[in-house]
């Protein structure tokens, strides 16, 4: 038996985008469901509180909040620092009947990339940045593509004036104790290549690290492409509220939709 070759991701951009590359492959196991997966009915009901019109769904992925998004009317687009992810969200948002502009741009890099200002932009990864500067700089990124008045809605782990040292690592000891280690999907098969997917947690200091493990089998012959992430568990509210308000945010508050919570700061 020939050795399994194994790739690992060297970069977290290498990661996310071979994370999307197989959840691309994957996509007819998950298109079925993929509105209760993103919890649209709270979004749309967040959104119609805040009274905005036009959003820009900063890290769309594949673009499955963003199909949802125009599916409630509102005026989308959608950017993701993946290159992959912006290959494959205009053909998802097709299929689904949409013709939505989607772009490669980092939150940084949002001032230089992106063509409009909107009144709302929506991200439910800007609690996985792993540095202040970087956070700080985001912050900066997604105000200057904000209307005068516009609302940057973020999702996190613990919204609002909760959100302190002590609970967030209470909300990642809960998530720890609840998840299993390993997760192994079905296989699934499909143009001659087949892929069993197995995500494998590990428990950091301030973080959840997953590992997605892709084992791919074509023409007999086996390889492996590991993908990692981690799943942080870093900033309390003080610190999103110092750096939006440095950013030049006036506003910013927590607020809970449906179960759901959110982060909202406004320009």
């Amino acid at each position: 038996m020939e050795p399994v070759k194994i790739l690992v991701c060297s970069s977290e951009e290498e990661s996310w985008d071979t994370i999307w590359k197989w959840m691309w492959f994957l996509k007819e196991t998950w298109k079925s469901n993929f509105r209760e997966e993103i919890n649209a009915p709270a979004l749309h009901s967040l959104l119609n509180k805040l009274q905005v019109k036009s959003v820009l769904d900063c890290s769309c992925g594949l673009g499955k909040k963003t199909v949802c998004f125009a599916e409630a009317g509102y005026e989308v687009e959608g950017s993701d620092a993946s290159k992959v992810a912006i290959k494959y969200a205009p053909q998802f948002a097709s299929e689904e009947g949409f013709n939505i502009r989607f772009f490669q741009s980092s939150w940084e890099e949002l001032a230089e990339d992106c063509k409009r200002k909107f009144d709302c932009v929506f991200n439910d990864a800007f609690d996985w940045i792993r540095t202040r500067e970087s956070l700080l700089k985001s912050a900066k990124g997604i105000y200057s593509v904000l209307r005068e008045s516009g609302k940057f809605v973020f999702g996190v782990p613990i919204a609002g004036s909760r959100n302190i040292q002590k609970e967030l690592k209470k909300s990642m000891d809960d998530v720890w104790k609840r998840q299993g280690r390993f997760e192994i999907l079905p296989p699934y098969e499909k143009n001659g290549i087949r892929l069993t997917a197995i995500w494998v947690y590990d428990k950091v200091r301030d973080g959840i690290r997953e590992n997605c493990i892709h084992l791919i089998e074509e023409d007999d012959k086996v390889r492996a492409e590991i993908a990692s992430y981690v799943d942080l568990y870093r900033w309390t509210w003080k610190d999103y509220a110092k750096v939006l308000k440095e950013a030049g945010f006036n506003k910013v508050y927590g607020m809970e939709e449906k179960g759901i919570r959110f982060n909202v700061a406004v320009k």
